[in-house]
């Protein structure tokens, strides 16, 4: 798989949840806490962000020096996000939704894994 591919896929994948969590908090977590939905809405503009990195960069090089931080930075996000949830998902009622959402986490943590450790950078001879 390419890594324009990944990154655009993921971009998609984050500004959706992403621009969910921005724009409608209250119906997402079902309450009128302004610490909670204000939390939601700083989350989704993390996300968003991270979305838009994700796009702007797909035509980036990510096999050498210059595309590794995004590689990592990618991995990170998603690994402890997909724990999270597969975390939470236990703890609820048989949650199909986040168990979804974190099987999602898990695949993007494993392609940016092999693009993180497994691309190698074109060779300029």
């Amino acid at each position: 798989m390419s890594t324009r591919l990944i990154l655009s896929s993921s971009a998609l994948f984050l500004a959706t949840i992403g621009l969910a969590l921005t724009f409608a908090p209250h119906e997402i977590l079902a309450t009128s806490d302004p610490l909670q939905t204000t939390a939601a809405q700083l989350l989704g503009a993390a996300l968003c962000g991270f979305a838009f990195l994700n796009w702007m960069s797909k035509g980036t090089v990510m096999g050498g020096i210059n595309g590794r931080p995004l590689a990592i930075a990618n991995l990170a996000h998603f690994t402890i996000g997909g724990l999270a949830l597969i975390k939470m998902a236990g703890q609820l009622e048989p949650s199909w939704f986040f168990l979804t959402i974190a099987a999602v986490y898990m695949l993007f943590a494993a392609l940016f894994a092999r693009v993180a450790f497994f691309t190698r950078a074109p060779s300029s001879n």
